[in-house]
């Protein structure tokens, strides 16, 4: 069977990102998709990676208060810098 070319939907994509509850400051931007057939991440399990993820593979892991923000996938474009406004929970353009 030659599956060259083929392509599986998408069933879900979601993101959020791991910021400095103080300051807004984004240390982690992570997204996750679900192909079709596949199971769907809970937003605790999706946090909860983030915040792991967030902390690897680094020179030094992110300091302060970490927190969550969970994200619609298009608000995040390429290029732009974000923080989080933490008063009222929004990501926030920079650029």
């Amino acid at each position: 069977m030659n599956l060259a070319g083929a392509t599986v939907s998408i069933q879900s994509h979601k993101a959020c990102v791991v910021y400095d509850s103080s300051t807004g400051q984004i240390h982690h931007e992570h997204r996750v998709l679900t192909l079709v057939g596949g199971r769907e991440p809970t937003g605790d399990e999706i946090a909860k990676e983030a915040l792991r993820v967030a902390g690897t593979g680094r020179r030094e892991a992110p300091r302060g208060n970490l927190d969550v923000l969970h994200i619609i996938p298009q608000a995040w474009e390429s290029g732009k810098t974000y923080r989080v406004d933490v008063h009222n929970k929004k990501l926030v353009s920079e650029t």
